[in-house]
């Protein structure tokens, strides 16, 4: 009886230590704040491209993006190898596509240091990007 009760009190320990979640990637997923700014295309132009962006998947991996002048994306998640993509900005709206992960299409926010990408139909934060 004494190694079951330790056995069930060194699992709710290890349970209690765990992170609820890996608040990297909640915040890097959360709303901008409501002081953001929205860019126009032309703005999109002169903020987010030609630099390099990290962030932090859904699921809790590194990555930086490279958004470059000619068109054409690259992104390292974590240690994955290199992929290459494209960009295009339509109206206000910046969609990255990849092969490997898709295309995603967003609205951009700043608050003057960091860089939101907004989902231009669900709304919802595609992800939180800092400058390197």
């Amino acid at each position: 009886m004494k190694k079951l009760l330790f056995c069930a009190l060194a699992i709710l320990f290890m349970i209690g230590c765990a992170p609820s979640g890996n608040q990297a990637a909640l915040d890097a997923h959360a709303d901008a704040p409501a002081t953001a700014k929205q860019l126009t295309g032309s703005e999109i132009k002169t903020t987010v491209i030609g630099r390099k962006y990290s962030s932090v998947t859904s699921t809790g991996y590194p990555f930086s993006q490279v958004l470059s002048a000619d068109g054409t994306a690259q992104i390292q998640i974590s240690s994955e190898s290199m992929q290459s993509g494209s960009w295009v900005i339509t109206g206000d709206v910046i969609c990255v596509a990849y092969q490997k992960y898709g295309k995603e299409c967003s609205k951009v926010l700043t608050d003057g240091g960091s860089i939101w990408f907004v989902d231009s139909t669900t709304s919802k934060t595609n992800n939180k990007f800092i400058a390197n």
